[in-house]
């Protein structure tokens, strides 16, 4: 009786395997045809992604994403959102009058009380697009180049800290770590899902310091989707009273070199539109390479003075004091300069 119920044994099993490799097909399939779906969709430059699906608020203001974070291990969301076009903040950038380039000098520089309440810059859409960790200009140049960001204004911060913002230098560093950036290789679906699961693991991580600590406590900063500006302001150091002042420990003769001055020419004219360089004041930045290869490209710098400036970390980046005093001095002196002039010779808001 044992032999003869063997065989139906076996066509049941083989039955079941069937259906079951059959619903595995199925499923994969389904998958494959998604993601195509997802493909199609992120090969067209007009499609965007909701800034809900890109984001962790601000203590649930949606105008801003958490972009540094990483109890464990630091992370940084916005080369993906930038390189990838995801959420709104490409849009933002392209609407812009003026767009400041720069590394995290630039973020901790620009007051934006100070840019809205100024004569010169309130009625102008003004946009930061420094990015935290990366000194080269690269990155930006190839974000600009691939979604067609195109102020009237740019003013871009020529600095030359270990590389020069004019440079091919395509690497980020974040605490120790110096790499390649890895969200300029990256096609927009992984961009897309690698910020998804950066912000996923973010929030585990928050869920599991909640557990062990009994109370939640939000980690890391966040960025605005609209200005890009950093919100600094949530580190009490940036905003204390006090802070040391911001003093030169740099031998002032140091030059540019042929290779910046290459680099940057083909930068500039790549971006089109106008043109201002700055510098904003550290321990380490030279104001006489800035303005020889201000003087090679054929306009203008400005170059706030170190007098009553104030830093957070003791001589590389600006606290909110001294954010102020520089973007004031900036907004007086751009104002006055053939690059904003030309720019913006038939008023804010208006073509030319």
């Amino acid at each position: 009786m044992s032999t003869m119920a063997r065989p139906a044994q076996l066509m049941s099993e083989s039955v079941i395997f069937k259906r079951y490799v059959a619903l595995v097909v199925t499923f994969g399939l389904a998958v494959v045809l998604a993601l195509s779906f997802c493909l199609s969709l992120l090969s067209r430059d007009g499609w965007k992604f909701g800034d809900a699906l890109m984001q962790i608020p601000r203590q649930g203001n949606s105008s801003w994403y958490r972009d540094f974070g990483g109890r464990n291990i630091p992370q940084i969301q916005d080369q993906d959102i930038f390189y990838s076009n995801l959420g709104g903040t490409i849009d933002a950038a392209r609407q812009a009058d003026i767009v400041f380039l720069g590394p995290s000098f630039v973020s901790y520089a620009l007051d934006r009380q100070t840019l809205q309440e100024s004569p010169a810059t309130a009625g102008l859409n003004i946009f930061n697009m420094a990015f935290v960790g990366i000194r080269g200009g690269e990155f930006s140049r190839r974000v600009i180049k691939r979604w067609s960001v195109r102020p009237r204004l740019w003013v871009i911060n020529a600095d030359d800290q270990f590389v020069h913002f004019f440079s091919h230098d395509l690497n980020v560093t974040l605490g120790p770590e110096k790499q390649l950036i890895a969200a300029a290789q990256r096609n927009r679906l992984r961009g897309y899902l690698t910020v998804l699961g950066r912000n996923l693991h973010w929030r585990i991580e928050d869920a599991i310091a909640a557990y062990r600590t009994g109370q939640f406590s939000p980690s890391g900063l966040y960025r605005h989707i609209a200005n890009g500006d950093m919100g600094l302001d949530a580190n009490p150091g940036y905003v204390a009273l006090g802070n040391r002042p911001m003093l030169s420990a740099r031998d002032p003769d140091c030059h540019t070199n042929q290779a910046v001055i290459d680099y940057a020419k083909t930068f500039v004219g790549e971006v089109g539109g106008e043109v201002v360089l700055t510098l904003v004041p550290h321990s380490q930045s030279c104001v006489q390479q800035a303005a020889e290869l201000a003087r090679a490209l054929n306009v203008e710098l400005i170059a706030p003075p170190f007098d009553g400036l104030t830093t957070i970390d003791g001589g590389g980046h600006l606290d909110q004091q001294g954010a102020k005093k520089f973007t004031s001095h900036l907004v007086r002196e751009i104002v006055n300069t053939s690059a904003f002039k030309r720019a913006f010779e038939a008023g804010p808001g208006e073509s030319k």
